[in-house]
């Protein structure tokens, strides 16, 4: 699976994702659809002086092809899958950062998804110094308008920390948008699909072997019947858990073993 690739290639790994979810569109018809569309972009910024500033990029993608963000329809999953957020050009923050990350690579426009805890930003580089909301329009922000972005989300009860504006490594992102997703159908009582997303995250190197994570895919293990997967889910990752919540782990994993029995 391209998810489990340590140089996970983005697109393609949402794209096959989304696939795997469900979605009708696959890995090449996706990739060509963003292929397609950084086309039209490059000839809307005009391309013949050398690559186009991400700012001019982001711009042509919100007011002048129309990407937005989906507020009213926020826990649509199609706001989670790629295809769906080219096609109807509607998506969720990290989504939309997607499409600006690889439309910007395409045209040589160096940009980076920005992964700060509660929402999702579009940096202008490696070291960003303006950074881009598309979800909310295409005007360029400071670090301390993300910071108020944060603060608007948080409150004054979580401290914001300066790293939260660097840039997300690729696994990090597709590992987000499958929790994303995850969110959705767990909301929506699909817990088959539900599995499915947790198992694709599970595959991400880094991301989908921490103890939450392991400890969620056993409880949608247990949701669908597969009550030996989850106990062996939560065995192989006991002795990783905070020993001051393994306590509730071995609750959970006696109380599993007594249904199998």
């Amino acid at each position: 699976a391209l998810v489990a690739r340590p140089d996970v290639p983005l697109a393609e790994a949402c794209l096959e994702a989304a696939s795997h979810l469900g979605h009708p569109v696959g890995v090449a018809e996706g990739t060509a659809a963003l292929d397609a569309l950084a086309v039209e972009v490059g000839e809307r910024c005009g391309t013949a002086d050398g690559p186009p500033a991400l700012d001019r990029v982001v711009a042509v993608l919100c007011d002048e092809l129309g990407f937005a963000g989906d507020p009213e329809r926020y826990y649509d999953l199609r706001n989670s899958m790629l295809g769906d957020v080219l096609a109807r050009r509607r998506g969720i923050p990290i989504t939309l950062a997607v499409v600006v990350i690889e439309v910007a690579e395409r045209l040589g426009a160096g940009a980076t998804g920005v992964g700060m805890p509660g929402h999702f930003l579009v940096g202008d580089g490696p070291v960003p110094s303006q950074w881009f909301d598309p979800f909310a329009g295409p005007a360029p922000i400071d670090a301390a308008a993300a910071r108020a972005r944060f603060r608007s989300i948080h409150g004054d009860e979580v401290a914001f920390d300066p790293a939260f504006l660097r840039p997300t490594p690729a696994p990090q992102i597709v590992g987000r948008v499958l929790a994303n997703a995850a969110g959705v159908l767990q909301r929506g009582g699909d817990p088959r699909r539900l599995l499915r997303a947790l198992e694709l995250r599970s595959e991400i190197p880094g991301v989908g072997t921490t103890p939450r994570a392991r400890v969620e895919l056993a409880e949608a293990y247990r949701a669908v019947g597969r009550v030996g997967d989850a106990v062996a889910t939560l065995e192989a990752v006991r002795d990783q858990v905070d020993p001051r919540r393994r306590a509730v782990v071995d609750e959970r994993i006696a109380r599993l073993r007594a249904a199998l029995s």
